[in-house]
């Protein structure tokens, strides 16, 4: 009975939610069609799908957006390689956490837009300078999620491999990583969304290429349609690359959460 109810309230709000998207979209096309907001301030939906057609079919829009998607991978996956190793490490070795942690903590304080014209002038204004950036935009949130996920590990677990004398490495492999899994992949959800901030911006600021450029573009010459699909597009991007990351960690963590 419990699960009809909450299936039915879901099932409500889903209609609440498409019902206040449909308003929004509506007014949206009446308010540019009739005149009363100007298409420089807003773009009608039948106006952004042509767009989105356009660019999609003249071929302007699928290099930008594979460059877009290669910085995007690359500068993550550094990211999550070296913010789990980190995380690790200091698991491992807690006097080097100790040590590296006021380091860490300082170059995450630094806002990134300070920091962009030195990586400009350091790896130029090409594919390496943007992936720098992603990996700056989302290390420091898997490295600290991994470290709080491995503290948290019960106490019982670690007597348990204290029992079995399993070595510090073993310890951490077996028993501390697998019970961090959830603040991990919590970490690589959060940081996968900075990492879409930090290429749109890094596009946006200095590049010849990828969708931050053109969007840059679409915005100096006032193409609101444009802007509104390339938006759209980023927002959609963000969700699906969020959505499998969750999908790989229901793939891995199902079995604990039934424990």
């Amino acid at each position: 009975m419990e699960g009809k109810t909450k299936r039915k309230k879901i099932t409500i709000i889903n209609i609440l939610q498409i019902a206040t998207l449909a308003a929004l979209l509506l007014y949206m096309q009446i308010a540019v069609k009739t005149g009363a907001v100007s298409k420089v301030f807003l773009a009608a939906p039948t106006d952004i799908v042509r767009e989105g057609i356009e660019i999609i079919a003249d071929g302007t829009l699928i290099p930008h957006f594979l460059i877009s998607v290669e910085e995007i991978l690359v500068g993550y996956g550094l990211a999550t390689a070296v913010g789990i190793g980190l995380g690790i490490l200091w698991t491992i070795f807690p006097k080097t956490e100790e040590y590296a942690n006021v380091f860490c903590a300082a170059v995450m304080a630094i806002p990134k837009v300070a920091i962009l014209p030195l990586l400009i002038l350091w790896f130029g204004i090409g594919f390496l300078s943007k992936v720098v950036l992603i990996f700056l935009f989302a290390v420091f949130t898997i490295l600290y999620n991994t470290v709080t996920g491995a503290k948290q590990c019960k106490e019982s677990y670690l007597k348990v491999a204290k029992v079995f004398e399993a070595t510090n490495i073993e310890t951490v492999f077996t028993v501390i990583l697998p019970s961090a899994l959830p603040s991990v992949f919590n970490g690589l959800r959060l940081a996968a969304a900075t990492a879409f901030t930090g290429v749109v911006f890094s596009e946006m600021q200095s590049a010849k290429a990828g969708i931050g450029f053109l969007l840059s573009e679409a915005q100096s010459l006032l193409n609101s349609s444009r802007v509104f699909f390339l938006i759209i597009l980023i927002t959609v991007m963000s969700v699906v690359f969020v959505k499998a990351i969750s999908l790989v960690e229901y793939a891995i963590c199902h079995k604990w959460r039934r424990v």
